[in-house]
């Protein structure tokens, strides 16, 4: 009679273990994936403020071309 009670005990324990190693698995990969998402979330963020500080230069370069353009009619 115990092994009859010991064998399901036993693969339920396997299962249950297996189930707990890929949760904490997958945990770690997402967590490492999120840490990989955020840096190159930053890494977008500062290329897209020198775009935009570029932008920002050319269209006063532009603006001075104009003036300079207009001031010669």
């Amino acid at each position: 009679m115990t092994k009859d009670v010991l064998l399901p005990l036993g693969v339920i324990f396997i299962c249950a273990a297996a189930v707990t190693v890929a949760f904490v698995l997958i945990a770690r990969l997402y967590r490492a994936a999120m840490a990989e998402y955020r840096t190159a979330v930053d890494r977008m963020v500062k290329q897209q403020d020198q775009v935009s500080a570029q932008l920002t230069e050319l269209t006063g370069r532009v603006a001075e071309m104009e003036r300079i353009l207009r001031s010669v009619d």
